[in-house]
């Protein structure tokens, strides 16, 4: 799979779930994504076997992603892109020592009751 740094044309805003503001009338939390850092990524097509191993263990709603490697980026934060905010699954990280390397993230959508 060849992943071109030119493709990246997507932004992805990186955070976790916190309170983002307080309700004027009662003062309770108001529960939101709390964006930390972006990153422009592309979109990578799954294999068939990823799409088939994903299944089996009944995850769906996913999507692959490619960015530019950054050691910021963990399981722990979720990521919104656009209006849906997904968790972070998986995280294929390049480690070589080249100057120009990725992190391929497989992503979840996150479903909300309520």
């Amino acid at each position: 799979m060849t992943i071109n740094p030119l493709e990246f044309n997507n932004r992805a805003e990186f955070g976790v779930e916190g309170t983002i503001d307080y309700n004027p009338v009662n003062g309770n939390p108001i529960k939101g994504f709390k964006s930390s850092f972006s990153r422009w990524f592309g979109y990578m097509n799954q294999s068939l076997n990823q799409q088939y191993t994903l299944a089996g263990n009944s995850i769906t709603n996913t999507k692959l992603i490619a960015i530019r490697h950054d050691d910021a980026v963990t399981d722990q934060l979720n990521v919104k892109i656009g209006t849906d905010i997904y968790k972070i699954i998986l995280i294929s990280s390049d480690d070589r020592s080249a100057r120009e390397t990725f992190d391929l993230l497989t992503l979840q959508k996150v479903v909300k009751n309520g």
